[in-house]
């Protein structure tokens, strides 16, 4: 699967990709079963890793939704390395912290407020399987069930 990435910045500089595939995906791995296999063998630092979840994101339209334009940390770090201090005023403006600090306070304040923004969604915006309840046929109370349903 081919794949063009086109990164276009944004007026705040945070770095927006845009994924186009050229390819369908007919008998490949998801995005999402790449990314379960790279958690589970431990591949969570990595830049390939950064890499998907950035991508995942631009598929979920995260950068529209969260004002820091991620869940994830460390894209969320790669961004503040690229940013220059007026980008980083106007980011903490945007979020409703102090703007005026200097730029390593800043940058300082700016990852704490992520943290406390992203606490419960970090990692989890992949949504999970659910194992959905199943009627047996055979069971007396499932039976008794499937005649309240219909009635």
């Amino acid at each position: 699967m081919s794949r063009n990435k086109k990164f276009t910045e944004e007026a705040n500089g945070m770095i927006q990709e845009e994924v186009s595939e050229s390819i369908a995906n007919t008998g490949k791995k998801t995005l999402i079963q790449e990314i379960e296999e790279m958690k589970a063998s431990g591949l969570v630092g990595t830049p390939e890793f950064t890499d998907k979840m950035r991508e995942l994101e631009v598929l979920l339209g995260v950068s529209q939704i969260s004002p820091f334009g991620t869940n994830e940390l460390e894209i969320f770090e790669q961004n503040l390395a690229e940013m220059s201090l007026s980008d980083m005023q106007k980011l903490a403006s945007k979020i409703g912290t102090n703007p005026y600090y200097e730029k390593p306070i800043l940058k300082k304040s700016l990852i704490r407020e992520f943290t406390a923004y992203t606490r419960n969604s970090r990692r989890n915006i992949m949504p999970s399987a659910v194992q959905s309840f199943v009627i047996d046929h055979n069971n007396p109370k499932h039976k008794q069930l499937l005649k309240l349903l219909n009635n």
